[in-house]
């Protein structure tokens, strides 16, 4: 199967701290026929970590494509073998709601063997039953990819303000009239994208986040400037949340490429740069480190 060649390809960009361990790639399949890949993202958190089922949804999202017909994973054993994650379970099942738009589910091992399946997601945890709320805006999105080459010829600044005034447009919730959006710059790319906010708010992932998994499971992983906008801030310039800044420094922290921060007010007018490790001096580490 096609599809199992290009997962095992992800496998290999997902962003693990050791080479050790369970690991795994998903692809969301569109309604309207197109596929959306990624592997998983570990932090050194690991309240950060993203599966790969979430991260290829949200990339769909991103390109304004959020109508799923199916999932299929492909996982890379640890010592334990694999068993389904409620959560993800509960993720998938949320956007099946949003989206009014069941679909299948499938994982194989490595070996090419189907280890789970479910023909509808609403099947796998029949006690959850939250109601059904389709998102209104978008019903009329047509898929648009996320993905720009940067002109050189003109002031990278305007054109991470522009796409990431384009990927508030897919902040995808039904809970606030407040739009994000982020842009990143990436080894000759932009990538841009909206929040994905959930029903608990604690499987949502900020924009930020969103354009830089985009970039990293494009295969570009250096990341070297990060544009954020909201329309909650007409008049005066947004800032990263700490987790943003967690998450965007463990990048910077394996790339070894600087990353600059660069907001703006929704109206042009005002603006905030500063260098990501000036914006957060002492991250957190899961290693001892020397101050």
């Amino acid at each position: 199967m096609d599809v199992l060649k290009n997962l095992e390809e992800y496998l290999d960009r997902s962003w693990k701290k050791d080479k050790e361990g369970f690991n795994s790639s998903s692809v969301a399949i569109s309604e309207n026929g197109n596929y959306y890949y990624s592997g998983i993202f570990e932090s050194k958190t690991h309240i950060l970590n993203i599966p790969s089922e979430q991260g290829a949804i949200v990339i769909a999202v991103a390109n304004r494509d959020p109508k799923i017909k199916e999932i299929i994973t492909l996982v890379r054993e640890g010592e334990e073998k694999f068993t389904p994650n409620p959560l993800v379970i509960k993720f998938l099942i949320d956007h099946a709601l949003r989206t009014n738009s069941p679909f299948s589910y499938k994982v194989y091992n490595q070996e090419g063997r189907l280890v789970f399946f479910s023909d509808n997601i609403f099947g796998l945890l029949p006690f959850y039953k939250p109601k059904i709320e389709p998102l209104e805006k978008i019903k009329d999105w047509k898929p648009r990819p996320n993905k720009v080459l940067f002109d050189n010829s003109k002031p990278l600044e305007r054109q991470l303000l522009f796409y990431a005034k384009l990927g508030a447009e897919t902040h995808f919730t039904s809970k606030t009239k407040s739009l994000y959006g982020s842009s990143v710059l990436s080894q000759g790319y932009i990538y841009f994208a909206g929040v994905y906010s959930s029903f608990d708010y604690k499987l949502g992932l900020h924009s930020e986040m969103v354009a830089s998994l985009s970039a990293l499971m494009d295969g570009n992983k250096e990341i070297t400037h990060l544009c954020l906008v909201s329309t909650k801030f007409e008049k005066e310039v947004p800032q990263l949340c700490g987790v943003c800044r967690q998450f965007l420094i463990e990048i910077q922290q394996k790339t070894k490429v600087p990353i600059k921060v660069i907001c703006f007010s929704w109206d042009e007018r005002k603006k905030f740069e500063i260098e990501l490790e000036d914006y957060l001096p002492y991250a957190w580490d899961s290693k001892k480190v020397e101050r």
